[in-house]
């Protein structure tokens, strides 16, 4: 893989002690808060892939406010639509900073930052307004297995599905923060084979990166929360 490791191995460890952190803290997890406003300055040139292209193009532009996937019979958090501005990693690179993320695999091209984008926004989403298996549709296999491994050694969960323990460990939150968890502008996937890194700004303008998985062609998400790159 290339790129630096410290980053990259503190996603890896906090993928591995997931169930661990909830177990210990009795459950609630919140919401990434994520945003718009990303730079356009191009960064790396994309990478090439044989992936689908089937998404419509959204270069700085707008996606849906309601993504496949979400709207279940929780709240209506008037989503905002997801941004993807592009323009590659270099933007978010620090000098003499940690830049493994950054750095991690290659720059993939627009349409797969654009899937990817959308398997994000659509996991968010689905969460704030409470559509347990929208959500855990946007879940790589990984998460969902160690999530059902959680009920499975908890008392009064035992044997509940994805969507069952996503609701029990889902901190409520107020209807201002909901909207705000789902504002994502993308800027950059690092893709390196079935792993990658989708780097986006929040709602805060903090940078985040969220850990991706491909499969059967799709992305999914790798982890509950963004980790803020800084």
């Amino acid at each position: 893989m290339s790129g630096g490791a410290p980053r990259f191995a503190a996603f890896l460890a906090a993928a591995a002690l997931l169930a661990a952190a909830l177990s210990a803290c009795g459950g609630g997890d919140d919401s990434t808060s994520s945003g718009s406003n990303a730079t356009t300055s191009r960064g790396d040139e994309p990478k090439a892939t044989a992936r689908g292209n089937d998404s419509p193009a959204r270069s700085g532009g707008e996606g849906s406010a309601k993504p496949k996937g979400a709207g279940g019979s929780g709240p209506d958090v008037n989503a905002p639509p997801l941004r993807v501005s592009g323009g590659g990693s270099a933007q978010f690179r620090a000098k003499g900073g940690d830049n493994s993320i950054q750095n991690f695999g290659e720059e993939a091209d627009e349409s797969e930052l654009e899937l990817a984008a959308e398997a994000l926004h659509g996991f968010f989403v689905a969460r704030a307004e409470e559509d347990w298996a929208g959500a855990c549709s946007f879940l790589s296999a990984t998460m969902r297995r160690q999530l059902e491994q959680l009920a499975s050694r908890l008392k009064g969960t035992d044997g509940k599905d994805c969507a069952s323990v996503l609701h029990a460990f889902t901190a409520p939150l107020p209807s201002s923060v909901r909207r705000e968890s789902t504002v994502v502008d993308a800027g950059s996937l690092r893709d390196d084979g079935e792993q990658a890194f989708l780097i986006y700004r929040g709602a805060d303008k903090t940078v985040y990166a969220m850990p991706m998985k491909e499969e059967d062609g799709a992305w999914k998400v790798g982890l509950l929360s963004a980790t803020p790159l800084g």
